[in-house]
C-alpha cells in the first residue's frame, strides 16, 4: 500500500520543518549532516517514518539545447537521536494527470545541474540535513506548433521511496511538471547528500 506524507497541503509545515533545521544548522553546527560520527558507536539506519522531506526547483538552463531542469530535495531527521543514509532514491515512479505511469528510465549521471557523486554514508543528527536532486534535458523546446503529445508524456506527480529501513511502508509523493518525451523518458537522480544542497 502507497501512503504519501508529503502533500501540497503541508508543504508549508515541510518547509517550515526546512527553515527550522537550516537555522538550528547555522547556530549550531554540531546539529548539521556529517559525514561520520565524531564519538560513540554508529547511528543506526534512519527510519522512513522519522525523515520529512520537502521540494524545491532546482532551476533550469532554459538558454541551452539541451535545456537541463531539475528539482532539489530536501531530507530533515525529525527524530530524537542520530541516524544514516546511504544510496540513492529507489522505484521513482512518475505519474499522469489519469493516475497512469508515466514511464521513465532513471539514470546516476551528472547533469549541468547536480554533479554525480559516489554514494557515501551520511549521518543526520537530529534537525540535520541531507539532499539529492533529480535533472533531466529537453533535448529540444517544447513548440506549440508540434503535435499534441498523448497524456502519458505528462507527469503531475512523482514518487519515490528513501535508501532507509522501513521505506517499503509509504513513498513520498510531489506535484511536478514533467514532459517525458521531450525528456526522452530519462531522468538522473543523484545519492543522498549532506548538506542543504547536492553538488553542483
Amino acid at each position: 500500500m502507497r501512503i504519501a506524507p508529503i502533500r501540497s497541503a503541508t508543504m508549508a509545515t515541510v518547509a517550515a520543518v526546512a527553515l527550522a533545521a537550516a537555522t538550528l544548522a547555522v547556530m549550531a553546527p554540531s546539529a548539521r549532516a556529517s559525514s561520520g560520527p565524531r564519538v560513540g558507536r554508529q547511528p543506526a539506519e534512519c527510519l522512513q517514518g522519522r525523515l520529512q522531506v520537502a521540494i524545491e526547483q532546482g532551476g533550469g538552463l532554459a538558454g541551452q539545447v539541451p535545456a537541463t531542469f531539475g528539482y532539489t530535495f530536501l531530507v530533515v531527521n525529525i527524530g530524537a537521536t542520530a541516524c544514516t543514509l546511504r544510496g540513492y532514491p529507489y522505484e521513482v515512479i512518475f505519474s499522469a494527470a489519469n493516475g497512469g505511469h508515466v514511464k521513465v528510465d532513471v539514470a546516476h549521471r551528472a547533469s549541468q545541474l547536480y554533479a554525480q557523486p559516489r554514494p557515501a554514508r551520511v549521518v543526520l543528527r537530529p534537525g540535520g540535513l541531507a539532499s539529492f536532486g533529480l535533472s533531466y534535458r529537453y533535448g529540444v523546446a517544447p513548440s506549440s506548433r508540434a503535435p499534441r503529445e498523448p497524456a502519458s508524456c505528462h507527469a503531475k506527480l512523482l514518487d519515490f521511496r528513501l535508501p532507509a529501513a522501513y521505506s517499503h511502508m509509504f513513498s513520498y509523493e510531489f506535484p511536478v511538471r514533467f514532459d517525458a518525451c521531450v525528456a526522452r523518458r530519462l531522468v538522473d537522480v543523484t545519492p543522498v547528500e549532506v548538506g542543504a544542497q547536492p553538488q553542483p
